[in-house]
């Protein structure tokens, strides 16, 4: 288990899986205030144990929160679980997803049906009880004022999370996956994917100001605004390199696009020296990505 200390009162915890490639990956954000905490994001039901000891080990006795920014099994999944251990929180999540939420079935078999045995490292979500969730647009807890700003895109059910300078994006801007110097980011617009919505997000997070962004995948960056604005502009290339393909007959496999885009986009630089199972894992999500895209082009 690793424990990241983000600021004195912020943490990042690793929620690592057993699938090659899947550590330093998937992390929840913990905000402490005495013996207190919030929760963005908890994670699968896999990994809820090593969360568990995490908050045991930087000293938490109650939860009061649970903010999600969408229901995927990666960052959801685990809420009915944590809360059998602290049964104080309350869940906050966009209105779409309350259903999903307090009665998980439908999200689990689709979520097995789309992803396998991904799914099944996840693990298979329990049901909250829907007294426990609310979508409040603004929280007050202990002096911060923990603001809620709906984010379609990458799920119709996103939110994003701003408290003192910084956005808690799940994954709004994307994925970033530490490589050393040079910056890596890339797009997470899985089907169905529409373009001028998630763009549209990602210019609402900007018009915020923020000035850390705190990802679900992983890590955080400073300077938000530039780095909003390099996720809005890495979805533009993108679609123009399949809009390009298509236009003079090329393949549209999401292989070859793969290539093209690797070999154009600088913020895919560093791929090439990612340890080989991460290259594996990225590339698995770098294909869903571009099959969100030509689905959006091909309609």
């Amino acid at each position: 288990m690793a424990i990241h200390r983000i600021l004195d009162n912020i943490f990042l915890v690793d929620l690592d899986l057993p699938p090659p490639g899947f550590y330093r990956f998937i992390s929840s954000w913990i905000v402490k205030e005495g013996d207190r905490a919030i929760i963005i994001d908890p994670g699968p039901t896999a990994t809820i144990a090593t969360l568990l000891n995490a908050l045991r080990e930087i000293g938490i006795k109650g939860i009061d929160y649970i903010f999600v920014t969408h229901i995927h099994l990666d960052h959801a999944g685990g809420c009915g679980d944590l809360i059998k251990n602290y049964p104080d929180p309350v869940i906050v999540c966009h209105p779409q997803a309350v259903d999903h939420l307090s009665n998980p079935e439908r999200l689990w078999q689709g979520s097995l049906n789309v992803l396998g045995d991904l799914a099944r490292a996840y693990g298979q979500p329990s049901p909250v009880d829907r007294e426990r969730i609310c979508s409040e647009p603004d929280i007050d807890w202990k002096g911060y004022i923990i603001q809620s700003l709906e984010t379609p895109g990458h799920a119709s059910h996103h939110m994003c999370f701003f408290l003192r300078g910084l956005v808690f994006a799940g994954e709004v801007a994307g994925v970033r996956v530490p490589s050393g110097n040079k910056r890596y980011i890339r797009p997470a617009t899985p089907p169905p994917f529409r373009p001028e919505i998630a763009l549209k997000s990602i210019s609402l997070v900007t018009d915020m100001g923020p000035e850390v962004i705190c990802y679900g995948h992983y890590g955080f960056l400073r300077d938000a605004v530039t780095i909003l604005k390099m996720a809005e502009g890495q979805i533009r290339s993108w679609l123009t390199v399949i809009e390009e393909r298509r236009n003079e007959g090329l393949s549209l496999t999401e292989e070859e696009i793969l290539g093209e885009i690797l070999a154009r986009d600088p913020y895919m630089s560093p791929f090439p020296k990612l340890e080989s199972d991460i290259r594996e894992r990225e590339s698995y999500f770098i294909k869903n990505s571009i099959k969100g895209m030509l689905g959006f082009i091909n309609s």
